[in-house]
């Protein structure tokens, strides 16, 4: 008896439950809702200009399929950071003004303005309540959150590549202090060869070796100054160009400067130790 009126108790409060959340269950008409500040997809944008308030100008060209820095130096731009940039178009706040009086919002004189081919997007104060940012893109006034302005580099130097080699460049011979590899007829030897036959490598010793090169990212990169390079390093490309690296310093980080580009490239102690010595058998 006592059991079945558990089970009579369990139940109406199973329909209770039921019959509340029929009730009061969200309308997704009743949402906030959410305004664009901009209808630019990402594939469709060619050129970026930023421009900080007190600092150089920084533009940006697509060529092909790669970025590159137009001022305030030329130079390879990194792919990730565009791409964080171009974050900023699909963004949606919860809040649209007018854009009139804008003095209010620092909006007359912004701190930063973006500008994504003919689309500008600029920077204003932060709400002290709510400390999202107010933004002015096309006919509106938006509130984001801090983080889109982070996503916007004040400093040019912080959009440059951290990849070694353009895509497209592979690289079939090294010449390094000390000792070379090279391909021949499709297989990776080097010079001079392992003294003793324990030493002797395989094709993927090589070209976990190789990799290590091409993939190679740097901590840092940096327009190259008036620093001479001690020791070279050529590396032979597939189409038959020869690209020489200056060895700017070996410790505590490793400094290559690329001198066709005019780019210093700094990398780890434990990266440096991988590059510059010779391959090893696994």
């Amino acid at each position: 008896m006592k059991t079945a009126w558990i089970k009579n108790l369990l139940l109406v409060a199973l329909v209770t439950a039921l019959a509340l959340y029929a009730i009061y269950q969200p309308n997704p008409q009743d949402e906030i809702k959410r305004f664009e500040i901009s209808t630019l997809g990402k594939a469709a944008v060619t050129k970026i200009v930023i421009e900080p308030k007190g600092a150089p100008r920084i533009e940006l060209s697509k060529q092909g399929d790669d970025w590159m820095l137009v001022q305030p130096f030329a130079a390879r731009a990194d792919r990730n950071q565009v791409d964080r940039m171009l974050d900023l178009l699909a963004a949606r706040s919860n809040e649209k003004l007018a854009a009139s009086e804008l003095q209010r919002f620092d909006l007359d004189a912004p701190a930063m303005r973006v500008t994504f081919n003919d689309k500008s997007i600029a920077f204003g104060t932060v709400n002290p309540v709510t400390q999202d940012q107010y933004v002015l893109s096309g006919d509106g006034v938006y509130l984001l959150a801090p983080y889109f302005r982070s996503l916007i580099p004040e400093d040019g130097k912080r959009l440059l590549t951290h990849a070694l080699l353009r895509p497209g460049e592979k690289p079939v011979a090294f010449a390094l202090p000390g000792f070379s590899v090279q391909q021949e007829n499709g297989k990776w030897a080097m010079t001079p060869a392992p003294a003793s036959e324990q030493d002797r490598l395989s094709q993927d010793d090589f070209n976990r070796w190789v990799d290590d090169w091409t993939l190679a990212s740097s901590l840092l990169t940096q327009p190259s100054g008036d620093q001479q390079a001690g020791e070279w390093i050529e590396l032979r490309l597939a189409d038959g160009k020869t690209l020489r690296l200056g060895i700017l310093q070996r410790e505590p980080e490793l400094a290559l400067a690329r001198s066709d580009e005019k780019l210093s490239f700094y990398y780890s102690a434990e990266t440096a130790k991988r590059l510059l010595s010779a391959p090893r058998a696994a």
